[in-house]
């Protein structure tokens, strides 16, 4: 029997024994897939339509494993792995006094911890609900054929409304142990003096149901002592930064009821300077060590818009939160941790650092200010049966835009940044602090917003649908659906005047850059400045003439739709040749190849988290219509075949000369160092065989 027959005989033999496992893991896989599919469409609904990203999870906590989520991600645009995490962990504190629970048992004080460290608190929550409205669909994108699909923020998660308040609104509703209900409404916007904070809607109702049904477990109970605690724990650019070495040198800071200032109370943070163990010199805002880019410039917080004085007093009561508990995380109490109902009621009634952490030590890392967690709480309210408590919050980020943390990034590691007089650290520290002006500004913004109602902010056209983007032979076309024949949503009259196209080069969470501006109802371009190999990636908003805008806070502004709703991430569209009629045409590029770990601008961390990598990529040009690429080692062993169109590339079509190969093997794995051999077996678009051809390439890694 020769190598291949015995080969395939044991190969045989083999399956007729493991293929009754494989179907039965097959079974399991699939199962564990179901639910993890329910989990992620019924327990996260997801904002992605600002510069402010975040996901609401149905049990209303945010919990610390880092699942697939937004947490208060700014600036969005990764909607792969949603990077630039603020937000690491939320949790919705419900204390009372002289309670019996639906057993029987009395407890003097007791508090329904919903979060963060007991993660989604399934002994305190039960949810029974999470529902997403938009008045606007998420438009359909299409590369070469392809539809798109995001992974969190879908068209079919979300149902349309006329007659919500805000461009999208998420409704979550979830019992506690305690027997008050909270619902919880998310409101975000597009318009572009607005997408920098989300507000969150918190209404706590005690209706004695402490389940998922409908009995009432807990009937005609009076609660009394009632606060309402809600818990944050945020690391400004989490897990771009410092999060990933756990440098913990955040500095807090609680500002708010000022002499002269009307801003309510708003809990944030920003990056100061690590120890000698992780970065030598003044590391604010993170600096890559390669590009110089801040990867942590974010100023994240949350604040106050309203607090009910009582049950029957709707009145914002702008004595609260009574209490604002700061401290090390290390320092909270947890019933994970062993705590008693006695500590835990004390962590909504004792003050931390009212202020916050900020000059209450020498270093942000000392043991007992690093990692500040925030509790503000609210109360106490006596909340007799059926009565409800409404208390209204913010979530918000500040910060220098992506495009001037790499710019200024650039400079400060030359040692040629200058801003307002300062060189060097100086300027680069000055420069990051402006994050500390706008997230003040954002805040006194939905404070604005919420004071006039947000269904009175005016509003900007919706993003234009059913995007088609299609690679051709020196350019790449776009279409669009017309929204020209859409009233303005607040005024509903007609305010409609153009469309801009925005374009990212090499990666979708690049910068975008405006690339033309369309007056009147032009729903169709062609990109001609674009390179062969390159890929890109499009926004097209609509804007209107701003004569609609009389209730803004910059009256007469031309608003514009969202720049994130329509965007290509899953492919980019690259240009290409058209296709060779012979053989004669067949070479790689480049050749030979010298691993480049930095060609798109992004950092190492960035670089070695997508697989494939945009670095790695080889061209095979020259190409016929059909083709079918063989590349081996010297030796003579397979090392992958590549078909040419590609079923796997949205890009690789049969009027292509050209077929991308990210120099992975049939066993997905990167190649070696060495010199290859590639094979190409040509026919044309009809199918009429060409020949073939071989040469050799170079890899050096």
């Amino acid at each position: 029997m020769n190598k291949n027959k015995s080969n395939r005989f044991i190969s045989e033999e083999l399956m007729k024994h493991i293929k009754p496992r494989i179907f039965t893991l097959i079974i399991l896989l699939l199962g564990v897939a179901i639910n993890f599919s329910y989990a992620q469409t019924t327990a996260i609904k997801s904002h992605e339509i600002g510069k402010l990203w975040e996901s609401m999870f149905a049990s209303g906590s945010i919990p610390t494993y880092a699942p697939l989520a937004d947490q208060m991600t700014y600036p969005g645009g990764d909607f792969r792995t949603m990077t630039r995490k603020n937000l690491v962990g939320l949790g919705i504190w419900i204390g009372t006094t002289d309670w019996k629970d639906s057993i029987g048992t009395y407890h003097s004080r007791y508090v329904s911890q919903g979060g963060f460290e007991n993660n989604e608190a399934r002994n305190f929550i039960k949810p029974t609900s999470n529902k997403k409205k938009v008045r606007n669909r998420l438009p359909n994108v299409t590369v070469n054929g392809n539809l798109e699909e995001r992974f969190l923020d879908t068209r079919a998660s979300s149902t349309k409304s006329s007659t919500i308040p805000a461009d999208e609104r998420i409704e979550t509703k979830y019992n506690t142990d305690v027997g008050v209900q909270v619902r919880m409404r998310s409101f975000a916007l597009a318009n572009q003096n607005h997408n920098s904070y989300i507000i969150r809607e918190y209404t706590f109702t005690n209706t004695g149901n402490i389940n998922y049904d409908s009995a009432i477990e807990l009937p005609d109970q009076n609660l009394t002592g009632v606060y309402f605690g809600f818990q944050y724990f945020m690391i400004p650019g989490g897990d771009r930064g410092h999060e990933m070495v756990r440098q913990n040198d955040d500095w807090s800071v609680y500002y708010g009821d000022q002499p002269g200032d009307t801003l309510r109370g708003i809990y944030y943070l920003y990056d100061g300077i690590a120890d000698d163990n992780h970065y030598l010199g003044d590391d604010i805002g993170d600096p890559d060590k390669t590009t110089g880019e801040f990867l942590s410039p974010q100023y994240p917080g949350f604040g106050v818009l309203h607090a009910d004085t009582s049950p029957t007093d709707p009145t914002d009561d702008r004595n609260q939160p009574s209490i604002v508990n700061i401290k090390s995380r290390t320092n909270f109490k947890s019933y994970d941790e062993g705590s008693s109902e006695n500590d835990m009621y004390a962590e909504l009634i004792t003050p931390g650092f009212p202020g916050g952490t900020e000059g209450k030590a020498q270093n942000a890392y000392d043991q007992f200010v690093r990692e500040p967690v925030a509790i503000l709480s609210f109360g106490p309210y006596d909340l007799n049966f059926g009565e409800s408590i409404t208390i209204v919050l913010y979530e918000v980020v500040g910060s220098i835009s992506q495009r001037l943390a790499i710019e200024a990034g650039r400079e400060w590691i030359k040692g040629t940044l200058e801003y307002e007089g300062k060189t060097g650290d100086e300027a680069k520290d000055a420069l990051i602090g402006t994050g500390r002006d706008s997230i003040l500004l954002y805040a006194k913004r939905a404070e604005y917003a919420w004071s006039i109602g947000l269904k009175n902010l005016p509003t900007p056209p919706p993003a234009p649908d059913n995007v088609v983007i299609d690679s051709g032979p020196g350019k790449i076309e776009l279409r669009w659906d017309s929204v020209a024949d859409k009233p303005d949503w607040q005024t509903k009259e007609f305010d409609f005047a153009g469309y801009r196209i925005y374009r990212a080069e090499g990666g979708f969470t690049n910068i975008y850059s405006l690339l033309a501006t369309l007056e009147g109802d032009s729903t169709h371009y062609i990109d001609r400045n674009v390179e062969r190999g390159k890929k890109y990636y499009y926004s097209i908003t609509a804007y209107d003439d701003g004569s609609k805008n009389t209730t803004g806070v910059k009256p007469g502004q031309s608003l514009e739709s969202s720049p994130y709703y329509n965007r290509n991430f899953v492919t980019g569209a690259s240009p290409f040749l058209g296709a060779s009629t012979n053989m004669n045409q067949v070479y790689v590029v480049p050749n030979p190849y010298h691993v480049q770990g930095l060609a798109y601008g992004g950092t190492v961390i960035d670089d070695y988290n997508d697989v494939p990598r945009l670095e790695d990529k080889l061209m095979f040009v020259g190409l016929p219509s059909k083709a079918i690429i063989r590349v081996f080692t010297m030796a003579g062993d397979l090392v992958a075949t590549i078909p040419h169109p590609n079923p796997d590339n949205a890009n690789s079509v049969p009027e292509s000369a050209d077929e991308e190969w990210y120099q992975i093997t049939e066993n997905w794995q990167n190649i070696k160092s060495g010199v290859y051999i590639y094979y190409v077996e040509g026919w044309d678009l009809d199918g009429n065989p060409l020949g073939s051809t071989m040469g050799k390439f170079v890899i050096i890694r």
